[in-house]
């Protein structure tokens, strides 16, 4: 109907389609399902595969050496950094026992100097 805006459908011709939509969809899913597993089964396949022509090639051992090398470099360099900070403390140690041992000559000097004031005087 024409200026009315409303439309005229055919009823059976609607219920038809939706009957079929109902009935498709299901089946619809249920492939999708399908299509999905079937999709992760080929990834897990491919991967192992993937896995196997790595170990076959030896790939995965030069993975394994090249873990450890950097492993092995690692340590290298913390125990140097250790050594550093050890031979830096010990510095620091030593110029801090010069500085007393300098400073305790100072004051037995001045104890020396008072000790022998009082005889000093009374001379």
């Amino acid at each position: 109907m024409f200026f009315s805006g409303r439309l005229l459908v055919d009823e059976e011709r609607i219920l038809d389609i939706i009957d079929r939509m109902r009935v498709a969809v299901p089946d619809e899913l249920k492939q999708a399902r399908r299509v999905i597993a079937e999709q992760e089964r080929l990834i897990g396949e491919a991967q192992a595969h993937v896995r196997q022509a790595m170990e076959d090639d030896g790939l995965l051992a030069a993975i394994d050496a090249e873990r450890q090398r950097l492993l092995d470099l690692a340590e290298r360099d913390a125990e140097a950094t250790r050594k550093g900070a050890d031979d830096y403390a010990r510095e620091v140690l030593e110029e801090l026992e010069e500085r007393l041992t300098r400073q305790l000559a100072n004051v037995q000097n001045g104890l020396r100097t008072l000790n022998e004031l009082p005889n000093t005087e009374a001379q």
